[in-house]
């Protein structure tokens, strides 16, 4: 018997323009020093997620390299992300510098990205969805 393959659903992801529009228009921000995260609720039982990484990051191997770990600590860690919410990761020149110098690995990256989301459903606890700022975090 094969074991069963993992992957990340086609409709967790965050996949025509129209859907990242509305999470760049109405979403709601949190800072770190490596990405910019914003999300929106979505009005459905699960999460979706986005990556966005601008071609000055590196090459093409290096961005995808960088996707494939985002959504590979998405799909093991689905229960610490807030249900119903569509999240986009923008990765910011400070992860790409630490991707040059290999100190960003899947340990690393998954920390920043779990503290990340612990955040979120913080701030959606804290403010019931109902102002729209940014939030720095360290």
């Amino acid at each position: 018997m094969s074991p069963e393959r993992e992957f990340l659903k086609k409709e967790e992801r965050l996949r025509k323009k129209a859907d990242f529009d509305r999470v760049f228009r109405y979403g709601d921000a949190i800072q770190d020093p490596f990405f910019v995260v914003i999300y929106i609720k979505n009005g459905l039982p699960f999460s979706r997620i986005g990556i966005s990484v601008r071609k000055k990051f590196g090459k093409a191997h290096v961005r995808n390299r960088l996707r494939r770990l985002v959504k590979e600590i998405f799909r093991r860690h689905k229960a610490v992300f807030p249900k119903g919410y569509d999240i986009l990761f923008i990765a910011r020149k400070e992860l790409s510098d630490s991707f040059k110098r290999r100190e960003a690995d899947y340990y690393f990256l998954c920390e920043r990205l779990l503290k990340i989301a612990r955040r979120i459903d913080e701030k959606q606890e804290k403010n019931g969805n109902s102002e729209k700022s940014g939030t720095e975090i360290n």
